[in-house]
């Protein structure tokens, strides 16, 4: 039977807000070490999510301020539930009630705006998506930039080009065309002319 003081110490300590000291993310382990008034907890786990159906961590580092579950209010185990805004770490800037914004330490973004209907990706480095099979259904597609694709295209319906066709290899046209011109790559007329 606890006296009442311990009791009431206890209880005190069942939630508990301090600051992460270390984290062993660095080495694929989701533990962290948190300062608590003038004590620092032991490494605790934090929590994340791990199921069948999804795995999904992200690191805590450092300078973290977050929430600390100490069952039974024994400071020498807990779970560290999630981190909290505050005057180091503020919301986002985007962040409201319909958005939902991620920004990582080098400044790529990720949001997404349920009002407006309208997800963004600022990447500043590389998007790789490797996949089985990949399809895109739009009304419009814009692209800017410049591209190259490694494999056969097949374009259904009209394509219109706004600069140089170049090809290493022949261009040709389909044989079941009423007006079959051949090899458009290596034609050439019997009197030199131009082909029309």
């Amino acid at each position: 039977m606890f006296s009442p003081a311990e009791l009431t110490r206890r209880i005190n300590n069942l939630i508990a807000i301090g600051t992460v000291t270390e984290s062993k993310s660095v080495d694929g382990l989701s533990l962290a070490r948190v300062k608590i008034l003038s004590r620092v907890t032991d490494f605790l786990p934090v929590m994340q999510t791990s199921n069948s159906f999804k795995t999904y961590a992200r690191p805590i580092t450092p300078g973290e301020q977050v929430i600390v579950l100490q069952p039974y209010g024994n400071g020498d185990g807990g779970v560290i539930l999630g981190s909290l805004f505050n005057k180091g770490e503020k919301e986002p800037a985007g962040y409201s009630d319909t958005k939902e914004v991620t920004i990582y330490m080098d400044g790529t973004v990720i949001s997404y705006d349920a009002s407006s209907k309208v997800m963004e990706i600022d990447a500043v480095g590389t998007i790789n998506v490797t996949c089985k099979n990949a399809n895109i259904t739009a009304d419009t597609i814009n692209v800017t930039a410049t591209t190259s694709h490694t494999g056969d295209v097949t374009v259904t319906g009209n394509l219109s080009v706004d600069g140089t066709v170049s090809s290493t290899g022949d261009i040709s046209t389909d044989a079941n065309v009423n007006d079959l011109k051949g090899n458009l790559s290596a034609f050439t007329t019997t009197d030199g002319a131009s082909r029309a």
